[in-house]
C-alpha cells in the first residue's frame, strides 16, 4: 500500500483530532517547562537555557527508562518468533511489513499472561515490536487451527506501527492532551478504527478474530454473527453513549459493526 491508500483508510476524524490534541499539548508542555525552569531556578542558580536543558533531559530520561523497561520485560519474558521459531507467524509479519511499506520488519514476541487476551505494538530506540499473548496465539496452533484470526490481529498491530502511533515523537506530541476528557479517548478510538480498516484490507478473511477479544478462544467460533449484528444495531442510548466516549477503544458493538458493515462510517460519538 502506498501513502495515499493508507491515508484513505484512516478514520476521517483521526487527523483532525490529532492536530487538536497536538495544539493543546504544546500549550500544556510550555506551561510545564516554564514551571519546571522556575522550580529549578529556586533550587540552583543558572541560566534559563541551562534550566530548560536540565528539565528536558530529566523528562527524556524518565521516558527512556519507562519505554526501555517495557521492551526489556517483553524480551526476557517472551519467545521471539522467527524463521526457526513459529515460522508461520514470522512469515505473516514479513508479508504485512512489505505490503505496508515498513522497511524494518518489527520483531514479534509471544508471552503467557495468565489468560489475558491481548496484543500490543510498541517502539523503543529505533525498534518496533509486537507482543501477542499466548491465549491469542494458541488458536492458530492448538484449538481451532485458525491462523487467519491471528493474522487479522497482527495486521491491526502492524497498522499502528505504519501509522506511527507507536513512535516516541507521536506520543510525546499528544502526551498531556490524551488525559483531556472525551478528546483524548476520541483520538484513541479513531486510531483503533484506522487500524481495523487497514487490517480488514490486509486480511478480510480474519475479521472474525474480533470475536476472540469478545468471547475468548473457546467460544468465539460459536457466535452467531448475524444475530450479534442485530444486537449491535439495537444497542443505542444515552448510557451506552457515555460508556463509549470514555473508552480508549470503540465499544464492541460499534467496532464489530464498523468491520462487518464498512459502508457505514464508524462513529466516534453519537
Amino acid at each position: 500500500m502506498d501513502n495515499k491508500q493508507i491515508n484513505e483508510l484512516r478514520h476521517p476524524g483521526e487527523r483532525s483530532l490529532y492536530l487538536v490534541c497536538a495544539f493543546l499539548n504544546t500549550f500544556v508542555l510550555a506551561f510545564l517547562i516554564v514551571g519546571a525552569v522556575l522550580f529549578w531556578r529556586s533550587l540552583v542558580s543558572g541560566s534559563y537555557l541551562q534550566n530548560i536543558y536540565y528539565a528536558a533531559t530529566t523528562a527524556f530520561g524518565a521516558a527512556f527508562v519507562t519505554m526501555g523497561t517495557t521492551f526489556a520485560r517483553t524480551r526476557v519474558y517472551s519467545v521471539r518468533a522467527g524463521e526457526n521459531q513459529f515460522p508461520e507467524l514470522s512469515g505473516i509479519v514479513s508479508g504485512y511489513a512489505e505490503k505496508l511499506g515498513i522497511e524494518k520488519q518489527p520483531a514479534i514476541y509471544i508471552r503467557h499472561d495468565n489468560g489475558i487476551i491481548n496484543a500490543f505494538s510498541a517502539y523503543f530506540w529505533g525498534r518496533n515490536y509486537v507482543l501477542l499473548n499466548t491465549e491469542i496465539f494458541e488458536i492458530a496452533y492448538l484449538e481451532h487451527k485458525d491462523l487467519s484470526a491471528v493474522s487479522f490481529i497482527v495486521a491491526h498491530e502492524m497498522a499502528h506501527i505504519r501509522l506511527h502511533h507507536t513512535r516516541f515523537w507521536y506520543n510525546a506530541s499528544i502526551l498531556f492532551a490524551k488525559f483531556i476528557p472525551v478528546l483524548g479517548t476520541a483520538l484513541s478510538r479513531a486510531q483503533e478504527y484506522s487500524c481495523d480498516r487497514i487490517a480488514l484490507q490486509l486480511c478480510p478473511e480474519g475479521k472474525h478474530g474480533i470475536f476472540l477479544l469478545l468471547l475468548g478462544r473457546h467460544l468465539y467460533k460459536n457466535v452467531n454473527i448475524e444475530e450479534y449484528l442485530l444486537q449491535a444495531k439495537r444497542t443505542r442510548g444515552l448510557l451506552e453513549f457515555l460508556v463509549n466516549i470514555n473508552a480508549t477503544h470503540p465499544v464492541n458493538t460499534r467496532r464489530v459493526l464498523a468491520l462487518y458493515k464498512p459502508e457505514k462510517k464508524a462513529r466516534l460519538l453519537f
